[in-house]
């Protein structure tokens, strides 16, 4: 055996531990304060996708054997920009790079701005100062742009002075720094491990062939690298970078030809890393303060030597120190910030980063989503699941789907997924309808008709049911279309489906509908996606007073502005109405503190992993909403909320529910809540998750669950019709019941 195994694991030591190490060498000066002068422009600089302007080399203004620049917009141009730009072919390390100069400007006009720019190329990162809007006339003022450094992704840097529209900019001192220092001080990238460099744009894996063996690998290899990559103190404290550390590992694990052959790769891989200790203890914590603890089972599963699994668990027990290379806490509530590579310019053919993608993705729900032990099918299952979907995933089409899918898999509606394409086109097709449409009463029901040139009329009317969509059944859609979508629950999920499965790439499509009893095909006409107009529907104003004394706020209108005029229009009435279908624009829990409130309760708490080991939760203390408060409003307090209530809104709902005698009215809400966490993925693509849990004071869950309402009202296809809203004439109902 030992004749067998030897020269494969020599291989792999070799591999991993020969770097070829370079001489750190200083990057040269590229011009950058622009003070060497070519041809009447700085050496080096030069013009881009500039007409109607001029560029000038002048004396400075108070440094006599300096020169700065103006740019200026030749008089009666149609010029959109004037652009100067320096390209620097280096890759520099460092953790910030920062381009600084002084500006003046002059009678720039109110629609343009004069700026400075910065570009790490191809596709990395790019900051510019478009938000302070420099136009008009200013005195020289110093100004920056700033960049956190992404040197594995990185080929080359840009700068740019530059203004946009008419007028006049002068430009100085520029400067160039890297963490503080001038950029020529800086190191080239690689300074060392030259050798790495060639898995920053290419994994070098080959395609997999999907046998049981390679899947089942594979599982172990994602489980073993997140372990490490989260709590192996030389990697946390960054100095191993796991994305190419995975590449290197992964074709001397397809080649072990057994089980002996593939446990002894895990133990030296392990070992590459360096030795670590388990910490003596976890912070001390009381049992009725964990929330959630760490799902190890996987380790115990693992068909290796009980030496391997001891190590694992030992490496378990590990509390990562901070900083922490790929994770922190936003300051506050404490969800989890991720440190990642996008890999904007990757190929979707290569296989290892359709890989990496998921491997990312399953750790960090597996240590960091405070909510993960509340999906539907066992985490490690997904990821035996996954893995040979993405290998087989080779198209952006089908990549893209398949991450739609996984995502689908947390049950969670704060499972945002941002592509290279925001509609997701491709998946569901480019174009829409402009009419709405919801469920109701298990139905996929019409509610709004568009305000567009294809407005319906003949064709479609508010209240008809959409049995069919392009000869397929609504009741089939669900199914086929559902698993692309994130939801927490039922509600959610028919909630986002409409707009999905009113999609299509042709020019018209045909709905079966039913209207009083009569079914009919109508052919309706799309249009682009883009330029689709929501269905016209007034807003209403943030307050309104109805008759028999009530108040209704709308809480996506309402600012924090419009506090004081509540306060007075709730004198003498006998009800306030808070309609929560909308998402807040205030925090209305506090504006109406000193208003509705009548004493100080307590009304949520949270459950994070900071300062706990990676997939640990502890419960935080609980938060309070109101005051002690003799003169608060004395009317009823009634909440709205349906399937559109979520996060902010089913948060501020836990608040007022504390106020006595307040009731709930409607159905139940998306069942997401919480600060969400961000998971930057290859390709640029990038989810999120609820970073945070969120409970009720006695500790029971809101995640999935919702707000559960007092009083359930659900509307009906009549209601629709009659344009009736019963959820907001139940909750006057509730009022002016004695």
């Amino acid at each position: 055996m030992r004749k067998v195994i030897m020269p494969l694991l020599l291989t792999f030591v070799l591999t991993v531990f020969i770097s070829v190490f370079t001489h750190a060498q200083q990057v040269k000066s590229y011009n950058v304060d622009q003070q060497i002068i070519k041809n009447g422009l700085p050496a080096g600089w030069f013009m881009a996708e500039s007409r109607g302007y001029s560029f000038n080399m002048e004396k400075h203004s108070t440094k006599p054997d300096k020169t700065q620049l103006k740019i200026s917009s030749i008089t009666d141009s149609n010029g959109y920009s004037g652009v100067l730009m320096l390209n620097i072919p280096e890759n520099l390390e460092g953790k910030e790079i920062a381009f600084e100069g002084k500006i003046k400007t002059e009678n720039i006009a109110p629609d343009g701005f004069a700026g400075l720019f910065l570009q790490l190329k191809p596709k990395v990162d790019i900051e510019n100062m478009e938000s302070l809007k420099l136009n008009g006339t200013h005195d020289w003022e110093t100004f920056g742009v700033r960049l956190k450094l992404k040197p594995k992704e990185t080929r080359s840097i840009a700068i740019a002075t530059y203004i946009i529209g008419k007028g006049t900019a002068w430009f100085a001192d520029l400067s160039l720094k890297i963490d503080g220092k001038d950029y020529t001080q800086a190191l080239q990238y690689p300074s060392i491990n030259k050798a790495d460099t060639i898995y920053n744009f290419k994994s070098q894996l080959n395609e997999i062939p999907l046998t049981t063996d390679n899947i089942t690998k594979l599982t172990h290899t994602a489980q073993i690298w997140g372990m490490l990559k989260y709590f192996h103190p030389a990697v946390t404290a960054g100095k191993w970078d796991m994305d190419t550390e995975l590449f290197k590992f992964i074709p001397h694990l397809l080649a072990s030809k057994d089980q002996s052959t593939t446990e002894q790769l895990f133990d030296e891989w392990i070992h590459h890393f360096g030795p670590f200790q388990p910490t003596v203890k976890q912070p001390a914590i009381a049992q009725e303060q964990i929330a959630a603890s760490a799902n190890d089972a996987w380790i115990e599963k693992l068909p290796y030597s009980n030496k391997l699994k001891e190590k694992l668990t030992v490496l378990s027990h590990v509390l990562p120190l901070a900083p922490n290379r790929y994770v922190s806490y936003y300051d506050g509530v404490g969800n989890p910030q991720f440190y990642e590579y996008n890999y904007k310019t990757v190929p979707v053919s290569d296989v290892g980063f359709r890989l990496l993608g998921l491997f990312r993705y399953w750790n960090a729900i597996q240590y960091f989503n405070p909510n993960q032990k509340l999906s539907t099918q066992p985490w490690d299952q997904v990821l035996t699941d996954f893995i040979p979907q993405f290998i087989g995933a080779t198209t952006k089409v089908s990549l893209e789907g398949t991450y739609l899918k996984l995502f689908s898999k947390i049950n969670d509606t704060h499972a945002f997924s941002s592509f290279t394409d925001y509609y997701h086109k491709d998946i569901f097709g480019p174009r829409a309808v402009g009419f709405k449409a919801r469920f109701i009463q298990n139905q996929l029901v019409v509610t709004a008709l568009s305000d567009d040139q294809f407005k319906t009329g003949q064709e479609l009317q508010v209240g008809d049911i959409i049995m069919e969509i392009a000869g397929k059944p609504v009741s089939a859609m669900i199914d086929s279309l559902g698993q692309y979508v994130a939801a927490s629950n039922e509600s959610a999920l028919k909630r986002d489906l409409p707009s999905r499965m009113l999609r299509t790439a042709d020019s018209l499509l045909l709905l079966k509908v039913q209207r009083e009893g009569r079914e009919s095909n109508v052919f309706i006409p799309t249009r682009a996606i883009e330029s689709i107009k929501d269905a016209a529907e007034k807003p209403n104003p943030a307050i309104r007073k109805l008759k028999d004394g009530i108040v209704v706020v709308d809480i996506g209108v309402f600012k924090d502005s419009d506090t004081q005029r509540l306060k007075d229009s709730l004198q003498g009435q006998r009800g306030l109405i808070l309609d929560y279908r909308t998402y807040p624009s205030a925090s209305m829990h506090d504006e109406l503190r000193d208003i509705v409130f009548p004493s100080e309760k307590d009304f949520v708490i949270f459950s994070t992993s900071n300062g706990m080991r990676p997939g640990m939760f502890r419960y935080t203390g609980p938060v309070k909403a109101g005051t002690v408060n003799p003169k608060a409003f004395t009317g009823k307090v009634v909440v709205l909320v349906n399937e559109t209530s979520q996060s902010a809104s089913e948060f501020q709902v836990m608040a007022f529910r504390t106020i006595p005698g307040s009731q709930v009215v409607g159905s139940q809400t998306a069942g997401a809540d919480g600060n969400i966490s961000s998971v930057p993925l290859p390709l640029g693509y990038s989810t999120a998750f609820s970073g945070i849990g969120v409970y009720y004071p006695d500790k029971s869950e809101t995640q999935g669950i919702g707000i559960v309402p007092d009083k359930v009202v659900y509307p009906t296809i009549e209601g629709i019709r009659k344009h009736q809203d019963e959820v907001l004439q139940a909750g006057i109902d509730l009022i002016l019941r004695p």
